[in-house]
């Protein structure tokens, strides 16, 4: 309850502060400031233009032995992008696959791109391999974290480590 109070007390002074003629005046020179659709859509953070882009990327391989020095491309495994805490907080994602060189690059949506430290927070994770992988049995779902590797024009770019996964045959 004494939380309640607390809640309609700032909203008070806030409606209150809201409506003084000071207040007011500046909020109103702000918005003729943003005069046109664009602006206002750039200030806000929301519209058609992408203000920034993070994407993540890496590689994943296979070897048929332990002592094999020559591993290959895992093509179409699925490899996701886990970011947030343990806790409370809600773990946010996003999902790419392998391509024939076993690259994968995920494009995070824009919703995490503003979490702070975000090589400390994400994790890349293997879903799923496909069922002509002789690594289907070695895979178990270990997690591998990210650095960041490039920054410029809008564009980050964070990068885990080969993941190598290694047959059991």
């Amino acid at each position: 309850m004494d939380l309640a109070i607390k809640m309609m007390f700032l909203v008070f002074v806030v409606l209150v502060l809201l409506k003084t003629p000071a207040t007011a005046a500046k909020k109103e020179d702000f918005i003729d400031e943003l005069s046109n659709r664009e602006e206002l859509v750039k200030w806000a953070g929301y519209g058609e233009d992408k203000l920034s882009t993070v994407v993540i990327n890496g590689k994943l391989f296979c070897s048929d032995s332990r002592f094999s020095s020559d591993p290959y491309p895992v093509s179409g495994a699925s490899v996701a992008v886990f970011c947030g805490t343990s806790g409370r907080t809600k773990k946010s994602w996003a999902k790419g696959s392998t391509n024939s060189y076993g690259e994968f690059l995920i494009d995070l949506p824009s919703h995490l791109h503003a979490i702070p430290n975000l090589e400390r927070v994400c994790l890349v994770k293997v879903l799923h391999l496909p069922k002509s992988t002789p690594c289907r049995q070695a895979f178990t779902g270990k997690h591998k974290g990210i650095k960041l590797t490039s920054i410029g024009e809008g564009i980050r770019i964070y990068s885990t480590d080969n993941i190598h996964l290694i047959s059991k045959s």
